[in-house]
């Protein structure tokens, strides 16, 4: 018995798989606080000038309730222009270069702004709470329960993706991307 697969899904790349987008990401946090740490560096130095300024010993620490708001917010800004460029330049990260994948829409396209967007603030909210949520419960221990949620946030996409049709993550899901395959090209020898 022959079975013809129309020409349309035998062009479809093949998905990335599970084992693959993990080890990806595990690597991608660990290529992101190195430039986390780059971009810190001038939000000590406004701090620095600050509390020279102001006849304050020139100790490093971001110790203002406003500075320390700023910092995140400068933080959080560069992740995202980090992941925005990466996906919007041609689908891949350093790591997801590493581990030849690229980042897609459902049809296979480049993603848009919007859907930056949406997967960034999606793999934010489920990822971002675990270690300051688990560090704040580790000194005040009526955190804990906040703690524990924000584990189960955390795990939230990995377990998605083992019910998931497609096996995708909750932010690809939500955002309506896909990490597919991305073999080696071949150069051509002319």
């Amino acid at each position: 018995m022959n079975i013809d697969i129309p020409a349309a899904v035998a062009a479809l790349p093949r998905r990335a798989g599970w084992w693959r987008r993990f080890f990806a990401w595990l690597y991608e946090m660990l290529l992101l606080v190195p430039v986390l740490l780059l971009a810190s560096i001038p939000s000590l130095a406004v701090q620095s000038l600050i509390q020279s300024a102001n006849g304050l010993p020139v100790n490093g620490v971001i110790d203002t309730l406003l500075a320390r708001s700023l910092n995140f917010v400068w933080e959080l800004l560069v992740g995202f222009i980090y992941f925005a460029w990466c996906w919007r330049r041609g689908g891949q990260t350093l790591a997801m270069k590493t581990w030849r994948m690229r980042l897609v829409s459902i049809e296979g396209n480049a993603i848009g702004w919007r859907v930056v967007v949406i997967r960034f603030a999606a793999a934010f909210v489920c990822w971002f709470p675990l270690f300051p949520l688990w560090i704040q419960a580790r000194h005040h221990p009526e955190w804990i329960p906040y703690a524990w949620f924000s584990l189960g946030l955390f795990l939230a996409p990995f377990f998605w993706s083992l019910i998931d049709r497609d096996r995708q993550y909750l932010h690809d899901r939500l955002a309506g991307t896909r990490l597919i395959f991305a073999p080696k090209q071949l150069s051509r020898a002319t």
